[in-house]
């Protein structure tokens, strides 16, 4: 095969995989429970699903309006953006601007430790958030596919950026590779987080629309005394 035509080739699958989109699945563990969460990622859509906990929630990262379906009985909350953006500003003038929270989250720092978890090998970062909260993250410099999930990862941290809460968590995109275990600990509460599988394919649209057969959730009517 002529040199330029493999390098068309492998130009034209690359974007492929830049193009996709993104699954990610990860599993959290504290002294209580056991929890899975699973990420959808299709252009400027999320979908969160906790299978555990009978909901999952439809985010547009554009907008911040946002479906939390609640499928044990198949009702939803709606939330505009409008309202948390509202909110938002709200609660910056009632604090000054001095909640630890809508602080831009720093970066994470290398330890300069190395760890191999679950075959993979791993540079060690710290970080620390609001309110004490801190974590440990395990980074997997030369995860598969990282190049086509970095900018997926963005969108996250980009999200994470213009809303409530932000100095939450990390801005992972930035880290040189992918975190595969983290820890986090704050006031004496510790979690697990592990990450169960990756993948960058392909993700049906119809998964961001509100179902047809959902109704809003209505609250149950209080009884007379």
């Amino acid at each position: 095969m002529p040199q330029y035509l493999s390098i068309l080739l492998a130009l034209f699958f690359s974007a492929i995989s830049l193009r996709a989109d993104l699954i990610l699945e990860q599993q959290s563990s504290d002294t209580n429970r056991t929890r899975v969460t699973i990420l959808k990622l299709h252009g400027d859509k999320l979908r969160m699903d906790q299978p555990e906990d009978n909901f999952s929630v439809i985010i547009d990262l554009s907008t911040r309006d946002s479906y939390t379906l609640l499928t044990t009985n198949k009702t939803y909350l709606k939330r505009l953006g409008s309202q948390v953006r509202r909110m938002m500003q709200e609660e910056r003038t009632a604090t000054g601007g001095t909640n630890e929270v809508d602080a831009r989250p720093a970066l994470a720092v290398d330890t300069g430790r190395a760890e191999t978890v679950n075959g993979s090998n791993t540079e060690i970062y710290t970080w620390s958030g609001a309110h004490g909260l801190t974590e440990t993250l395990w980074v997997a410099r030369e995860f598969p596919n990282y190049d086509a999930i970095r900018p997926e990862l963005l969108k996250l941290d980009q999200f994470n950026e213009s809303g409530p809460h932000r100095n939450a968590q990390p801005a992972l995109s930035l880290l040189p590779g992918m975190v595969i275990k983290s820890e986090s600990a704050i006031k004496g509460h510790k979690t697990t987080t592990t990450l169960v599988s990756v993948k960058v394919e392909p993700v049906d649209p119809s998964l961001f629309d509100l179902p047809a057969d959902y109704k809003p959730y209505k609250p149950p009517e209080k009884k007379a005394p």
